[in-house]
């Protein structure tokens, strides 16, 4: 039996912690939220009430019974799945930076034991920025982030690169998630709202529940490198995805028009990206059996889901 952290124990961190406690192991995770720990506890998880970007003293901080009663375990994991959103008053290079900081502070002040402690972050191919029409990237594509959540995400990979041993850490960049609940833009093409997009960009895309499975491999096994872009490793025209909705869905066939950025903040905007992410570093190494290997198999599954739920 194990112990895990999570910190951001939401969309991704939720499930992962899902498949850990079906393995028989106690997993706490840190949240900002009274009710999402009492949400937690009900669900088997060990909460810590805390805001990794305010830190505060030790007896600021709301520990589970079990951690007040004994010893803190030794982690084998610590899964960093925390949202790379903007925050008001911190410099977008700051948020990620600061809060792991304070992370590392409160594992001291609280007593885990983290020497052996595997740490994985989940960043973002946002990363690379901007890249030529089509282009594939991969782990050895330079960096260039030109959002600020790209850059949160990348200054956590510094961060982890600068404080945990090399044989103790692994970044993982995810491509865009959906999954239940979160199926991108299927409302507009149901409604015929035009989407401002590139058609003829691409998607890189994971289904959550496959993501979920990739960091638990990787959280058992000993990786040969720091570094894996993660994807389904079928990267869709947003053309063909977006039709298929409408296919799925029995709607109408979806509309576009070109992006207007009059007013926007382009380092907010997504709908520019276009590149294509390439997964065969990790494919080479957990020979990953993926749940939902393209947008198709995912999308047959969510669009199934929605039909009935818009039915009642």
């Amino acid at each position: 039996m194990c112990s895990r952290l999570i910190v951001g124990c939401g969309y991704v961190g939720g499930r992962t912690a899902n498949l850990w406690q079906k393995r028989g192991d106690v997993v706490y995770a840190i949240t900002r939220s009274h009710s999402h720990a009492q949400g937690l506890r009900q669900s088997g998880i060990w909460p810590i009430v805390w805001n990794w970007l305010e830190g505060g003293p030790p007896d600021e901080i709301e520990l589970p019974q079990e951690l007040l009663e004994k010893s803190a375990p030794s982690l084998s994991t610590i899964l960093i799945a925390v949202s790379h959103a903007s925050v008001p008053n911190i410099a977008p290079q700051e948020t990620h930076s600061l809060g792991l900081a304070n992370l590392a502070k409160l594992l001291e002040r609280v007593g885990f034991d983290t020497v052996q402690t595997k740490w994985i972050y989940l960043s973002t191919t946002g990363v690379f920025g901007s890249s030529s029409p089509g282009a594939w990237v991969d782990e050895n594509t330079p960096v260039a982030p030109d959002r600020p959540g790209s850059m949160a995400a990348l200054e956590g990979e510094r961060w982890i690169a600068n404080h945990c041993h090399a044989n103790h850490r692994v970044v993982l960049r995810p491509v865009g998630i959906y999954g239940p609940g979160r199926v991108p833009r299927w409302q507009s093409i149901r409604d015929r709202v035009p989407l401002q997009v590139n058609p003829e960009s691409y998607l890189n895309l994971i289904h959550v529940e496959d993501l979920a499975s990739i960091i638990d491999s990787v959280s058992l096994v000993s990786m040969k490198t720091n570094l894996y872009c993660i994807s389904d490793g079928s990267p869709v025209l947003r053309r063909d995805y977006y039709q298929t909705i409408s296919e799925l869905g029995n709607w109408p066939s979806p509309v576009f028009e070109s992006p207007d950025t009059r007013g926007q903040d382009r380092a907010t905007s997504r709908s520019d990206g276009n590149k294509r992410v390439s997964n065969a570093r990790i494919q080479s190494e957990l020979a990953t059996s993926f749940q939902y290997p393209s947008y198709r198999e995912g999308l047959t599954s969510l669009l199934n889901e929605l039909r009935n739920d818009v039915a009642r």
